[in-house]
């Protein structure tokens, strides 16, 4: 029988397309820091959720408003 890993991690998960982007727009001042905001909050609210479709025992906000 083949052992199942034994899953973990340390560190930020990485940062989606979209809040790349939004961060540029927000650093050239493209984009307001309320927009950001609404990006990091959507960005945040899914990694949740795959974490809990995942059955993680912890669940984090991936780190995203860092």
């Amino acid at each position: 029988m083949q052992a199942i890993p034994r899953p973990s991690h340390v560190g930020s998960f990485h940062r989606p397309e979209s809040l790349i982007l939004a961060r540029q727009l927000y650093s050239e001042k493209k984009c307001t820091i309320e927009e950001l905001r609404t990006s990091e909050d959507e960005a945040i609210r899914a990694i949740v959720a795959l974490q809990i479709e995942l059955g993680l025992d912890m669940i984090t906000d991936g780190e995203f408003r860092r």
